[in-house]
């Protein structure tokens, strides 16, 4: 098996467990400024201090830092609610992360549902 082959399956048997558009609801409640980004701490934080349901086992920071890793990146401005400029740091690309766990079906599944009544 190829590992274009594998990525690819993996990528559908993730999409079947979580739709994208659950994922990006999930990510959206940590982007302050919809930006597509989060804080890189804070979600790393959450990650790492929220209880895991019954029968799994909690993240290990190194496991974290691995699904992390390509996904993130320095924000140089945001807007803030005041209207100023925001915090500014590391962040992570929610949405580049569930487009290439979802095999680039992300932004198809999200207009998909925007068309249910």
């Amino acid at each position: 098996m190829t590992m274009a082959l594998f990525l690819s399956s993996l990528a559908t048997s993730l999409t079947a467990l979580s739709p994208s558009s659950e994922l990006l609801s999930a990510f959206s409640a940590f982007d302050d400024d919809d930006s597509g980004q989060i804080d890189l701490a804070e979600l790393r934080d959450a990650l790492l201090h929220t209880a895991p349901e019954p029968g799994e086992r909690a993240l290990t920071a190194l496991e974290v830092d691995k699904v992390m890793n390509g996904f993130t990146g320095r924000r140089a401005f945001s807007k803030s609610k005041a209207g100023g400029l925001g915090k500014r740091g590391e962040v992570f690309k929610y949405q580049d992360f569930v487009t290439s766990v979802a095999g680039g079906n992300a932004a198809t599944d999200q207009a998909d549902d925007s068309d249910e009544p």
